[in-house]
C-alpha cells in the first residue's frame, strides 16, 4: 500500500530516514569519551530502542516507570528513569521490575526519595540503584548546592542505595535558536554539574554515572571530558523545533498524514486536530516549509501558505510535527514506510504511559 492511500490522520514514520539519524549520532560519538542513552520519550516503541541499542547505545533513558515496564517487558536496557520515582505504589511496581532481573536506575533528589527506596527495598528484598538529579539551571528538579549532592550521596550509601552518579539537564537551553547563546547556556549548566562531580570526588564519592544534554546540546555536552553519557531523543526522528534549531544536522523521520477536507481562497482546512497534532513549539509545516497549520481545532487544522494554491479537497498532507514527543502520544501505531510504501506498522506501546 502507498502511505498516502492510508486513512488520515495518521502517522508516518520514515525508516530509511530513521536509521540514517541513528547511524549518524552514533557514527559522531564513537571516538568521544560520552556514550549515548538515548531517551525513550520520543519513540516510545522498542523497535526504535532496539536499533539504538544495536548501533551502540549502553542503555535507554525513560521519563516515567511506565515506558520503563514496556521497555522491561521487551527485554531492553539498562534503563535511566530520569525522574523521580514517588509514593508506594510505584515503589513497589520499580521494586517489582527489579525482581524481574531489569536493570533500572532512578533518580533522586531529597532525603525522602532515598527513605522511599529504603522502604521499599525492605518490603521487597531487592536493591535499588539511584543517581542525584542536579540542578543546572532548568529550575525544575535538582540540587542547588555540591553539599547538599554530597549529602544525599552518602545517605544512599547508608540506606544500602546502589550510589550509581548524578545528572543534569540544560532543557532550558536545548531549543535556543542561536547557537553561540545555546553553548554558552549549555556551557553554564555543565560548569554546575562539573562542580557536584569535583565535590563528590573529593570525598571518595566520584560518580561512576554523569548523564547529561538533549538534542539540542549534544554536542557541546559530548565535548566535555568528565561527562558520561547523553540522554538525547529528539534527534531519531527530529521534529520541526529542533530542526529550526540544527538545520541539516539530522533529518525528519515522522510526519502526520492529513486530508484536506475543505478549501477557501486564502486557507484550507484539513482533518488532524488537537487530538491527533500538537503545536505547542509552533506550527507544524510540510518539510519544504509551504504549507503551515496554522492554528489547531479539536478536530480541523487550518493550513495557510502559498502551497494550498495548488491543493484540492481530497488531497493527502504530510506536516512534520513541531513536537514530536507530544504528537505521537496522541497516536497508537507508527506506519512506517519506505520510499513511499507502507512496509509495517509498529505499535506505540508506551504512548500516555504517563504513570
Amino acid at each position: 500500500m502507498r502511505a498516502h492511500d492510508l486513512d488520515t490522520p495518521c502517522l508516518l514514520l520514515d525508516i530509511d530516514v530513521m536509521e540514517r539519524n541513528i547511524a549518524s549520532m552514533a557514527s559522531y560519538l564513537v571516538d568521544k569519551p560520552a556514550k549515548l542513552r538515548p531517551h525513550f520519550k520520543t519513540p516510545k516503541t522498542p523497535e526504535v530502542a532496539r536499533r539504538q541499542l544495536a548501533a551502540g547505545a549502553i542503555g535507554i533513558t525513560v521519563a516515567k516507570l511506565g515506558e520503563a515496564e514496556v521497555l522491561a517487558d521487551a527485554g531492553l536496557g539498562p534503563i535511566l528513569v530520569a525522574n523521580q520515582v514517588v509514593g508506594p505504589q510505584k515503589i513497589d511496581r520499580l521494586m517489582a521490575l527489579l525482581a524481574r532481573g531489569a536493570d533500572i536506575t532512578v533518580a533522586v533528589e531529597a532525603a525522602y526519595h532515598v527513605r522511599e527506596l529504603a522502604e521499599g527495598a525492605k518490603r521487597s528484598g531487592q536493591t535499588p540503584a539511584a543517581i542525584i538529579e542536579i540542578d543546572g539551571g532548568m529550575h525544575r528538579c535538582g540540587t542547588r548546592s555540591p553539599a547538599e549532592t554530597v549529602a544525599l550521596a552518602r545517605e544512599l550509601v547508608a540506606a544500602g542505595v546502589r550510589y550509581r552518579g548524578v545528572m543534569g539537564y540544560e532543557g532550558h537551553a536545548v531549543l535556543l535558536p542561536d547557537e553561540a547563546e545555546r553553548r554558552e547556556k549549555a556551557a553554564a549548566s555543565l560548569s554546575v554539574v562539573k562542580e557536584h562531580v569535583e565535590a563528590l570526588a573529593e570525598v571518595g564519592l566520584s560518580p561512576g554515572i554523569v548523564s547529561v544534554a538533549g538534542t539540542g546540546t549534544f554536542e557541546f555536552a559530548a565535548e566535555a571530558p568528565f561527562v558520561t553519557e547523553l540522554q538525547c531523543g529528539s534527534y531519531v526522528f527530529m521534529d520541526g523545533a529542533y530542526g529550526w534549531v540544527l538545520p541539516g544536522r539530522f533529518e525528519n523521520a515522522l510526519s502526520l498524514l492529513t486530508t484536506v477536507i475543505s478549501i477557501r481562497d486564502d486557507y484550507a482546512v484539513a482533518d488532524a486536530g488537537m487530538k491527533s497534532l500538537t503545536n505547542e513549539f509552533g506550527a507544524p509545516r510540510t518539510k519544504d516549509g509551504r504549507i503551515k497549520a496554522a492554528r489547531l481545532a479539536e478536530e480541523h487544522a487550518h493550513l495557510v501558505g502559498e502551497g494550498i494554491e495548488s491543493l484540492r479537497i481530497g488531497d493527502k498532507v504530510e506536516l512534520i510535527p513541531s513536537h514530536g514527543d507530544t504528537t505521537l502520544n496522541l497516536h497508537d501505531t507508527y506506519f512506517v514506510v519506505r520510499d513511499g510504501e507502507v512496509v509495517d506498522q509498529w505499535p506505540i506501546l508506551a504512548a500516555r504511559k504517563f504513570r
